[in-house]
């Protein structure tokens, strides 16, 4: 037995602060009799509170007793004013509400306890057209709502209807919705009862629709609830008034079964209304407002699709629809004696047919349920059509259906021929016809049916067009004494029409044969088989010669390309020699000829009337431009260019030239390195110039002796190290080991000054000197014990002289406080008497400087210092 679970819980934990007391609500009314007074009506007026009793202890939203009165309004539809003012109406009775049975296996099952309060009383209303309103509003629902905002209220109302309805003595009882309580598992499949009975028997039809807020409504005890229009709740993304629920829950309009799959666990507002008609004409609206909870539980169960069908195959891939892990075991019978106990079989049949398809959950278990649906295999469906497009607009164009089927035939057609200026552009005829009034191409969708339950779809383009596609050709020329052949293309079938009727075999062939004897324009007429007209014309031009005239003899320059331009109006050209041209059937080709003399010969006809014509070409080579060799000179001296190989000669750049016009100008003192280009050109008969590049380089000898001044102590070693070009020489050669290398070692034994000349290969040379002081001390930190840094150039800053030292690995300077205002480990580099940015006071310092000398030996040492300013 397949067991549906729904599960609905109906939500309102409301604080007993705001009154958050009610999970929805339902007014209905009963027709009692006429009145006392003439033209009145008395009703029975029964409002249903209901309530969450669970809520009462859910912490801070602890929930009121429903109350024991409330204030009523009811308003005349006819002018929207109150009748007989707000009504107070006491609690007549309070009854627990029936919860349905819940399957046995579940996990996490929720447990619920509802109240429903009934507030009644009687009304005489006077009759009048348009009826009336009975209203109530509250404040606040329960916050935490999944499809709405916290702190919105509700109003609870029914409609009574007027003389405009109630004709003929007719009396009317609004519906009333049925009160159990079930249950709605989250992401399961579910049903929900929102159907209604009609004392009166009248035809009933159900929609989803907004509920209402509470208006403005501060508490539950509102004495003042106001009369219609009223507004709807704000829902949450993705849901809606008409979608409560999610877009996977709907409602059918004739039971008022609200089904599909549950949306997440939570609380969520749904109001149903139910339209009542009597004998086909509409009475009143009614609705019912409640907040349904979504339990976070879960049960077993075997769900199926509706029904399932292939029309492309014999094979399926099932699997059940409820995934809860409740679902141990499974068994499928494919209806055509084969089984499988995969949780999810594919499965082929063999044979076309209609099949019973059953799955059974936890088979032979206490948690067992099985559902069966029916299965079609009906392979070999292959939706078509064909129409005689392209045609012209306000033209009927024929469509037809050409769907094929291995089993059955098709019986239902839908058309939608995708004409954007009209909504009528459908039929659900076999082999329709539909006239397009505009020209474009147009999607055309079939959709069709079958006996056996197949649906195909297919879309094709079609071509609207003002004219039947058709061309007869460009204007052509023809000698006299020929015969041409026209050629008129379409795209369909049709009648043609040449005109005039000279010299022409058949004026109704769709390529005649022509033979003017004078210039004739020739004009077709075709008409499609649907009736459209399109037209054509071309001119054959007549001729009794071809004329042909070529250019001049003239010379190039050889290896380059010419065009060849003959003034003629011939249709067919040939050339010779054929060696030298890129396409000798061509009237233009473009010739390279490499002999000194070349003619080249043309033969132009149109059919039969022929010319021919020569030229001839003389190439002359490019001249030899020679610029000479590239050389190397020292600075402050010229040097002469010498360029070769034509008769004019122009030099860029100009500058250090003294001449730019010349084969050889001189070069004077350039100061860099120069790139010289010289065009050359000649009076040969090749206008074009060669270009050729010399380079004059220049170099400059800086020679460079290391520092300035250096000293050194007794017995240092001192490296000499000069740069600046290849050779050197070193002078005197006093106390060095080589005076002829860049980097000789010097053994000072007093003050001495080194001067070091650098040359290259070409002669070219510079100076620079050195100058060695000599301490006759031994390798030490040699520390100042006063300085003034006042800007006067002497003593300005404080550091060590370092003598024979290799490195100065440390020189810090502290104030009296201990405070490091000073380091550096760069020899040369001092304390200018600031820290950070200011300057320090005059008096004394301490320092610190170690060192390592050139032997590799540490020194330390340490003193004060006074700043004096």
């Amino acid at each position: 037995m397949k067991h549906t679970l729904l599960f609905i819980i109906l939500l309102a934990c409301f604080g007993t602060a705001d009154a958050r007391h009610v999970t929805g609500g339902e007014i209905i009314y009963d027709y009692v009799g006429p009145g006392v007074t003439p033209n009145t009506k008395i009703y029975r007026i029964t409002m249903m509170l209901f309530r969450d009793n669970n809520c009462a202890s859910s912490g801070a939203q602890t929930c009121a007793e429903l109350p024991a009165s409330v204030s009523m309004g009811i308003y005349s539809n006819n002018n929207g004013q109150l009748f007989g003012g707000f009504r107070e109406v006491e609690r007549n009775n309070l009854l627990p509400v029936s919860i349905l049975a819940s399957p046995p296996c579940m996990t996490n099952p929720p447990s619920f306890n509802y109240s429903v309060a009934y507030y009644i009383f009687e009304i005489e209303l006077p009759n009048n057209t348009a009826g009336y309103t009975v209203t109530y509003q509250t404040c606040c629902r329960v916050n935490g709502i999944s499809n709405t905002s916290d702190n919105v209220g509700a109003t609870y109302t029914t409609e009574i209807p007027g003389t405009n309805v109630l004709q003929n003595g007719w009396t009317d009882n609004s519906p009333r919705f049925q009160t159990g309580i079930s249950v709605i598992c989250y992401n399961k499949p579910f049903t929900l009862d929102f159907s209604a009975t009609d004392p009166d028997g009248d035809s009933l039809t159900y929609s989803i629709c907004s509920a209402f807020n509470g208006g403005a409504a501060q508490n539950a005890s509102y004495t003042t609830p106001a009369g219609p229009p009223y507004s709807s709740i704000p829902y949450s993304s993705p849901y809606s008034g008409t979608s409560p629920l999610g877009n996977q829950a709907t409602i059918n309009p004739q039971t008022g079964i609200i089904s599909g799959i549950a949306p997440d666990a939570g609380k969520y507002v749904v109001s149903v209304c139910v339209s009542s008609y009597r004998n086909g004409r509409y009475i009143a609206v009614h609705r019912k407002d409640f907040i349904v909870t979504v339990a976070p539980c879960d049960f077993s169960g075997a769900q199926l699709d509706p029904s399932y069908i292939s029309c492309d195959g014999f094979t399926f891939s099932f699997f059940n629809l409820n995934n809860s892990p409740l679902n141990q075991t499974f068994y499928w019978d494919f209806g055509d004696g084969n089984s499988s106990t995969d949780p999810t079989p594919t499965h082929t049949y063999t044979t076309a047919g209609i099949y019973t398809l059953k799955l059974v959950i936890n088979r032979g278990g206490g948690c067992s349920d099985s559902t069966t649906a029916p299965l079609r295999v009906f392979p070999g469906y292959f939706p078509g059509f064909t129409s005689l497009a392209p045609v012209c607009k306000d033209k009927p164009l024929q469509f037809r259906d050409a769907t094929t089927a291995n089993y059955g035939h098709p019986i239902v057609w839908r058309w939608d021929f995708g004409d954007p200026s009209t909504t009528a552009d459908t039929s659900i005829l076999q082999n329709p016809v539909y006239t397009y009034h505009d020209t474009g191409t147009f999607r055309v969708t079939l959709v069709v049916g079958s006996d056996k339950g197949c649906t195909g779809t297919i879309s094709k383009d079609v071509r609207i067009v003002d004219k039947p596609v058709f061309s007869v050709g460009n204007d052509t020329l023809i000698c006299n004494i020929d015969t041409l052949q026209l050629n008129a293309a379409v795209s369909t079938g049709g009648q043609i029409t040449w005109s005039p009727n000279y010299n022409i075999n058949n004026v109704n062939s769709l390529t005649p044969l022509v033979s003017p004897d004078v210039t004739t324009t020739y004009t077709a007429v075709f008409v499609d088989n649907t009736g459209c007209t399109a037209t054509g014309s071309l001119t054959v031009n007549v001729v009794d010669h071809v004329t042909l005239d070529l250019d001049g003899d003239t010379t190039i320059c050889r290896t380059d390309a010419i065009t060849l331009n003959p003034f003629s109006n011939g249709l067919h050209y040939v050339w010779s020699p054929a060696a030298t041209l890129s396409d000798p059937g061509i009237k233009n080709p473009v010739a390279t000829p490499t002999a000194p003399l070349t003619v080249y010969t043309v033969t132009a006809n149109i059919g039969k009337c022929v010319s021919t014509d020569q030229v001839t070409i003389k190439t002359v080579p490019y001249p030899a431009a020679y610029a000479g060799k590239d050389t190397l000179i020292c600075r402050g001296k010229s040097v002469p260019l010498q360029a070769s190989g034509g008769s004019i000669y122009t030099w860029t750049p100009a500058a250090f030239l003294t001449a730019t016009n010349i084969p050889n100008p001189v070069s004077q003192s350039p100061i860099g390195t120069v790139v010289y280009i010289v065009e050359v050109r000649d009076v040969l008969g090749c206008p074009k110039p060669v270009y050729d590049t010399v380079i004059v380089n220049v170099a400059n000898i800086t020679a460079d002796a290391g520092p300035r001044d250096t000293s050194i102590v007794i017995d240092q070693p001192l490296q000499l190290n000069a740069t600046g070009s290849t050779y050197y020489s070193w002078s005197p050669g006093t106390w060095l080991d080589n005076p002829n290398t860049s980097n000789p070692v010097a053994l000072p034994l007093d003050n001495i000054q080194y001067v070091v000349t650098a040359t290259n290969d070409i002669g070219c040379f510079g100076r620079d000197t050195i100058n060695v002081k000599l301490f006759k001390v031994k390798p030490d930190l040699y520390v100042p014990t006063a300085f003034s840094p006042n800007g006067d150039g002497l003593n300005d800053d404080f550091k060590p002289l370092a003598l024979g030292m290799k490195s100065l690995d440390a020189f810090r300077v502290y104030n009296r406080w201990g405070q490091l205002i000073f380091s550096t480990t760069d020899i040369g580099i001092g304390w200018d008497g600031t820290f950070g940015g200011a300057e320090q006071s005059p008096g004394t310092y301490v320092w610190y400087a170690s060192g390592t000398d050139y032997k590799g030996k540490k020194h330390e040492r340490k003193g004060t210092v006074v700043l004096i300013r």
